[in-house]
């Protein structure tokens, strides 16, 4: 690059910066400037500095980096971006604000007012770069997982960009969601101006907010309307106040409680609101006085964290009873069980009874059928036994079907099975009972 001619000389020019670094802070892009002319003309000639960084550094303590960001300062943020004076849209926010704002998108940097805090800018900083980190890939994913839900409305519905933002804003704030649904429908007073109080209660505010399988969004809202971007296209959506107050009243308008209303605008409980504690009565003794509460960021990042669920108090689960099936068995040790004829007519008992002369003798175990032979049934009882049973696994399996307990009913087919086979052993006996089994006379066939 060529060198420019300065009409100044090094010593008017050094005044001239020698003035500007003992003003406010908002004359830094002055001083990028002027370190610019430094850079790009032959205003050094006479000084004996080969370059600004050498000249800044030994005359005002100005290291390399500094250098390098004041001029970066002044190429983003003064007029034409090689000027003496800061764009209009910028003046108010001072060095350490703009320096942040160097790592911000300019189309993001346009939009937020100079009432923000540097903390306050340093969090919008921290929303853009973890945008930046989530990959289109993951995007990819998580709009399809969302798609995939049926049983809940997961997606925003079709509308303009503030309308999905408010949306996906009033899931996430829930203390916001119920200020709005209150002002919606209860508010006397007039509700637009009812609406923006709640949303800049300062007077402005930065929301970002982050809609399933989208890219985070900011909503800049002040008293004029309010800018939506997308933190990663940086495509720009402008709103007068009263379209935001319609938008917010389409949400938000309906149902008999705020929770009737957010179940029905997104498939989901309200969390319950904690229950306000009465606060402790002042002593008589005076106590230093409290500093004063820290106000409230203007600047809300998104909450990409899944809800908590209410904690529910322990419970001790109870045990399903299905009439005519067999309860679960007892933790203690078993004990013998002997069959009467009372006992018989249970299901339980009834279902034992198959069982007893399957299982294989062990040597000098007792045997009922031959040393208790007056406790053992004659072949007619067992055949009414085994239709009795039959009749109640055929009951419970028609209930089972119907409860789609599919397991128990599989059980109940096994148990009749077992007892057809008992009876049709029993029939291959002879008698009457096995005349009746066989011809289909009997009792319950």
């Amino acid at each position: 690059m060529e060198h420019i001619i300065y009409q100044k000389t090094y010593q008017e020019y050094k005044q001239e910066l020698d003035a500007v670094l003992t003003r406010t802070a908002e004359d830094f892009v002055q001083i990028g400037y002027l370190l610019k002319v430094a850079r790009d003309t032959n205003i050094l000639a006479e000084s004996g500095y080969a370059t600004v960084t050498d000249f800044a550094k030994a005359e005002y303590g100005i290291d390399k980096t500094q250098v390098s960001r004041f001029i970066s300062i002044n190429d983003r943020f003064s007029e034409n971006g090689y000027s003496d004076h800061l764009m209009q849209n910028y003046q108010g926010f001072g060095y350490a604000k703009l320096t942040l704002m160097l790592q911000i998108p300019n189309e993001i940097n346009e939009a937020l007012p100079p009432t923000l805090s540097k903390t306050e800018i340093q969090a919008i900083k921290d929303e853009v770069d973890a945008e930046s980190q989530v990959s289109d890939i993951e995007v990819e994913i998580e709009k399809a997982e969302a798609a995939a839900v049926t049983d809940k409305p997961m997606l925003p519905p079709e509308g303009s960009p503030l309308q999905r933002n408010l949306w996906q804003l009033g899931k996430e704030q829930e203390d916001l969601f119920r200020k709005l649904w209150e002002i919606c429908n209860k508010s006397n007073y007039p509700r637009s101006t009812a609406i923006m109080d709640a949303l800049i209660p300062q007077g402005d505010a930065v929301y970002t907010v982050r809609i399933p399988g989208e890219r985070r969004t900011q909503i800049i809202i002040n008293s004029d309307g309010a800018t939506v971007i997308n933190l990663k296209t940086l495509e720009r959506h402008e709103y007068a106040p009263q379209k935001i107050c319609l938008e917010v009243d389409s949400l938000f308008l309906g149902g008999s409680s705020p929770e009737e209303r957010y179940k029905k605008l997104y498939g989901e409980d309200l969390t319950p609101e904690e229950p306000e504690i009465a606060p402790v009565q002042p002593d008589e003794t005076p106590k230093e006085k409290k500093p004063e509460k820290r106000k409230e960021s203007r600047v809300t990042k998104a909450n990409t964290e899944p809800k908590k669920k209410p904690k529910e108090p322990d419970k001790k689960p109870e045990q399903m009873t299905i009439q005519g099936a067999a309860p679960d068995p007892a933790p203690e040790e078993p004990e013998t069980q002997v069959n009467d004829s009372s006992s018989r007519k249970t299901d339980e008992d009834n279902q034992n009874t198959d069982t007893m002369g399957s299982e294989e003798q062990v040597p000098g175990q007792t045997n009922i059928e031959k040393d208790f032979p007056q406790y053992c049934p004659d072949e007619g009882d067992q055949c009414a036994a085994y239709r009795q049973s039959i009749r109640g696994s055929v009951e419970n399996l028609v209930r089972y079907v119907e409860m789609d307990l599919i397991s128990a009913a599989r059980q109940q087919l096994s148990d009749i099975a077992g007892y057809l086979d008992r009876l049709e052993e029993l029939s291959k006996g002879g008698g009457q009972d096995a005349e009746d089994v066989e011809t289909g006379t009997g009792e319950g066939v």
